[in-house]
């Protein structure tokens, strides 16, 4: 009896493990676009099969890539340029002579994100488009952060976020003398302690809600 109990109490914990396992195998994305530069091109290879091609301009010089789940991004000093795994052609953005090489790039599975000192703009996945806002004029950038469904971007005066399938960035303002303390960012929520609230945007309603700590 208890040999078969320990067998039981086996086959269990082995159940338990491999749920796990699958659970945390399916909450993986791969990266479906690998990129490259050569030659005055960029190159993306999707999923292995199909490859798309774009001449960049001449003299036009690469600053930062990456490629991550279903997108792959390439900043010049000319442009941002952005793929799905969806399109069949590389988008470009063009930017102004000073906006790149002050401009911060991350990526996320289903979001692109550039910021620069007048504006952020975000590139999403399933609707494969740009998203624009402008930034407050001589706003201090505190932070642009983006993970898989969301992106934030944080300036002295204000909190912006985006969600993915979204239309548009959502913002908040921040009050006078109000410091950002900590920003933590989860698939689907971003969560900002200030030194008077705690601020979270979801990405389901695409909405920032707030709690008054004092």
């Amino acid at each position: 009896m208890l040999r078969c109990r320990n067998f039981l109490i086996s086959i269990i914990s082995l159940s338990i493990l491999a749920f796990t396992i699958s659970s945390y195998a399916e909450d993986e994305i791969e990266d479906l676009i690998d990129i490259a530069e050569s030659k005055g091109k960029i190159i993306a290879i999707i999923e292995g099969r199909k490859t798309i091609t774009f001449d960049l301009r001449p003299n036009e010089k690469l600053l930062w890539s990456g490629s991550r789940g279903h997108l792959g991004v390439f900043l010049t000093d000319q442009n941002f340029f952005v793929i799905s795994t969806s399109l069949d052609a590389w988008q470009p953005l063009p930017l102004r002579l000073d906006e790149s090489g002050k401009g911060v790039a991350s990526l996320s599975p289903y979001i692109a994100l550039l910021v620069t000192k007048d504006r952020a703009v975000g590139f999403d996945a399933t609707s494969n488009r740009f998203i624009e806002t402008l930034l407050p004029s001589q706003d201090e950038l505190i932070a642009a952060e983006v993970e898989r469904y969301v992106a934030v971007v944080i300036t002295a005066s204000r909190a912006f976020g985006l969600a993915a399938e979204s239309s548009a960035f959502t913002e908040i303002f921040l009050r006078g003398g109000e410091t950002i303390e900590e920003i933590k960012l989860t698939y689907s929520k971003a969560t900002v302690r200030t030194s008077d609230r705690l601020l979270t945007f979801e990405s389901k309603g695409s909405t920032w809600n707030e709690l008054r700590l004092q």
